[in-house]
């Protein structure tokens, strides 16, 4: 078997193999003698049926799988003597009569994995912000401590400073709503209200009852999950479901409940737990940013079949998902026409980033060892509450546990890019 491989630009590579008389003649062979082995005719004995009855019978099969057998085989032959990573199914564009005694002449079209130069990737600038706990999330914490113990009991008259409001909660961003929360739970005079604090705070939520409505005019943080709308002005709507009132332990009593000197002993353990929490946060976001930076300064060509492929798969994976929630079917039928021929950008970025994380994996040469695989099992076997034995053999059924590896090596590379860069 005579095998080219020629560059038909980007990822795209056409593979010619040239599959000489004998083994096209020799393939036949075998497909027709194991088709006699199996199938017993009239008239004559199993294993004893002439050829030109079993090329009646069979001749099209017979072919088809041949024609698969060397479509297989060429790929193997193409992949070991080109060194070619192949991304997804190869296609057969052009094949010819597989008859006995005749020469094929195979062609296939295939994609492989994007050859591209990394950029520099050490030494990247980042503006990593200050970490900061503010008072009303220490404050949240304690208050759900309390919620946890006591009780909040409905009352008919106007809030006061002290009670609770269950309320809808919504905040605009000129007509964008960026938040939203049904019934969530405000203590009357404390300040702030879904995180933002309004001028005159303490006051505004004193006197509302049931089914009152209010706005409230804030500035969102400069730690807003969205960047182009940090330190814009929002506006908080409520719509007041019930005023409470509290019933339980005082903050004193649950602090020496939970083995604290004070309650400013344990403002400062929950403040830690914050910081490490929001610490960690940032990392992963720091992490993110320096890989869309790789990304970006990142030039290659991304296959278009196996995007297309892959972001039809996405949208089939929502499909599996409305309909496990319930969905009618002709809501699925209009999303998947809606969708037929979305996410294929999407789809590139996530290739993309994929192909730098994998290459930089490679030249740093940075592996995830059996030993880190078990502590990982170990680890989520604890979480689930069961066996590291059991999770490790439900990865293995499933499949899973290459993307375990995966997704460890991926952490790996971020680490190292975040340990590497020149925070601004």
């Amino acid at each position: 078997m005579q095998i080219t491989v020629e560059n038909a630009g980007g990822c795209k590579r056409i593979i010619k193999a040239e599959i000489p008389a004998e083994v096209v003649t020799s393939k036949l062979n075998e497909g027709f003698r194991d088709i006699n082995k199996q199938v017993q005719f009239p008239g004559f004995r199993k294993g004893k049926a002439p050829r030109n009855v079993l090329e009646k019978r069979f001749g099209k099969e017979v072919a088809d799988d041949v024609r698969q057998t060397l479509a297989d085989d060429a790929v193997k032959s193409a992949v070991d003597e080109h060194a070619l990573k192949l991304l997804g199914q190869v296609e057969v564009v052009e094949v010819g009569d597989i008859k006995s005694g005749n020469p094929v002449l195979l062609t296939l079209e295939a994609e492989v994995y994007p050859e591209f130069e990394l950029p520099e990737y050490k030494g990247l600038e980042l503006q990593r912000p200050a970490v900061k706990v503010e008072e009303h999330e220490i404050h949240a914490q304690l208050r759900g401590a309390q919620m946890n113990k006591g009780e909040l009991k409905p009352v008919e008259s106007a809030s006061e400073k002290g009670q609770f409001l269950r309320a809808n909660v919504k905040v605009t961003v000129g007509e964008e709503e960026v938040f939203s929360q049904n019934r969530g739970l405000l203590e009357v005079g404390f300040g702030w209200v879904a995180g933002l604090k309004p001028a005159k705070a303490e006051e505004q939520l004193v006197g509302l009852k049931q089914g009152d409505t209010r706005e409230m005019k804030a500035k969102l943080p400069e730690d807003f999950g969205r960047e182009d709308l940090r330190g814009k002005e929002g506006v908080i709507h409520l719509e007041v479901g019930d005023v409470l009132a509290y019933e339980g332990p005082a903050l004193e009593e649950l602090a020496k409940e939970n083995g604290f000197e004070n309650v400013d002993a344990w403002r400062e353990e929950i403040q830690g737990q914050l910081m490490s929490a929001k610490e960690a946060e940032l990392d992963r976001a720091m992490e993110e940013k320096a890989l869309q930076q790789v990304a970006e300064k990142t030039t290659m060509d991304l296959p278009e079949k196996f995007s297309q492929r892959k972001a039809a798969e996405l949208v089939q994976q929502q499909a599996y998902r409305m309909y496990q929630q319930g969905a009618a079917e002709e809501s699925i039928r209009e999303f998947l026409q809606a969708n037929r021929d979305k996410g294929v950008d999407e789809v590139k970025t996530m290739l993309k980033r994929a192909f730098v994380t994998d290459a930089i994996a490679r030249k740093e040469r940075l592996v995830v060892t059996e030993d880190e695989i078990q502590r990982e099992v170990a680890r989520l076997a604890q979480m689930v509450g069961r066996t590291p034995e059991e999770v490790y053999a439900q990865f293995q059924q499933n499949g899973t546990l290459s993307g375990m590896r995966e997704e460890l090596k991926t952490s790996k590379v971020l680490k190292l890019l975040r340990q590497k860069a020149k925070y601004v």
